[in-house]
């Protein structure tokens, strides 16, 4: 049988309100909404639920607002324990407010922090090493809580011995990326933009995707692994003592097609981390073949992901994953247990 490790996410939940119009509102005009719906999000929090479903036990440390009660009942319903998640009664959650196009698709949207840059001490930073490292196997990170925290809770997990996850979205700036504690962390996730915009600063002159990843490895050389999704073309990873660069094709959507892409790569991310976390702590060195089937696996979810509306609400089940990708989805029985 596989052993599952827990994975913590440290990161944001925010409320997310969606209007729909007929177009985005222009200087000075004032127009209806057709349609109102009000969501849990946040990237922290959709990849804690996508992990969740993913059949992780994980758990969201987090800050809520004064009006943000009902989104614990929402985490909940999904699997996320809850014991780290903190209220700071002075401040909203934090917000999205989103115009959505109901002709054109497209969309604009205006974010508040709130709660998710609350000044309150967050019940992580109360976590000792040993807490750490007897409660945890795995730290998954992105970039919409305070750098100042990303970086600390970051520092303590590899110090505690954890494996360090970093989802940098949205990016950090030109100053963060310098100052970034790279020999801390394990595994980078990002999309080809991100990358681009990493290489910018750290590696310049990469010409296409394997490029990328190739000036990046060149310059990170401590990290574990680079996995750079590319949305309809797949995925592409460099492994640190990998002979080659891993491709993994997208995932296949049913007739139909996409519907939403909203949530893809938190649903993909999320994925990642809970099949990285069933493999033991201190093993072999993750080999290319294994990579490609995690990959695999990751792929598939985020593009079933793309069949429904939402984010947390889109995200499909290990099972589901596996009835879409057939009988012969996987080599090896040991994944099996992953739907125990």
């Amino acid at each position: 049988m596989t052993s599952r490790g827990k994975l913590l996410v440290r990161g944001s939940i925010n409320i997310d309100e969606f209007f729909v119009v007929d177009h985005i509102v222009k200087v000075g005009e004032t127009i209806s909404s057709k349609e109102y719906s009000r969501r849990a999000g946040g990237k922290g929090a959709n990849q804690a639920v996508s992990a969740a479903k993913a059949g992780a036990t994980v758990e969201l440390a987090a800050t809520l607002g004064n009006d943000g009660a009902w989104l614990k009942e929402t985490l909940a319903s999904y699997g996320v324990s809850q014991s780290l998640l903190a209220v700071d009664g002075t401040l909203p959650t934090g917000r999205a407010v989103i115009q959505l196009s109901h002709r054109t698709a497209d969309n604009s949207i205006v974010l508040l922090p709130g709660s998710n840059f609350s000044s309150l001490p967050s019940p992580f930073s109360q976590l000792s090493p040993s807490d750490l490292s007897s409660s945890f196997s795995h730290l998954l990170l992105q970039n919409e809580i305070p750098f100042e925290s990303t970086q600390q809770a970051l520092r303590e997990a590899h110090q505690a011995g954890l494996v360090t996850i970093f989802n940098p979205s949205p990016m950090l700036t030109k100053e963060q990326l310098e100052g970034f504690e790279w020999d801390e962390l394990d595994w980078l996730i990002i999309n080809e933009g991100e990358g681009e915009e990493l290489v910018k600063v750290l590696a310049p002159n990469a010409a296409n995707a394997e490029g990328i990843l190739r000036s990046l490895r060149e310059k990170l050389k401590g990290l574990t692994g680079i996995i750079m999704t590319m949305g309809s073309q797949g995925v592409q990873a460099d492994l640190k003592d990998g002979k080659r660069i891993v491709s993994v094709g997208a995932g296949k959507v049913e007739e139909g097609g996409v519907k939403d892409t909203t949530g893809a790569g938190d649903c993909f991310t999320g994925y990642f981390a809970t099949l990285l976390s069933t493999l033991p702590r201190g093993s072999s060195p993750l080999k290319e073949n294994k990579l490609e089937e995690i990959l695999k696996i990751s792929c598939q979810a985020a593009a079933m992901c793309c069949e429904k509306p939402g984010a947390m609400e889109s995200v499909p089940t290990l099972a589901e994953v596996k009835e879409r990708l057939g009988s012969n989805w996987i080599a090896g029985q040991e994944w099996d247990a992953l739907l125990v």
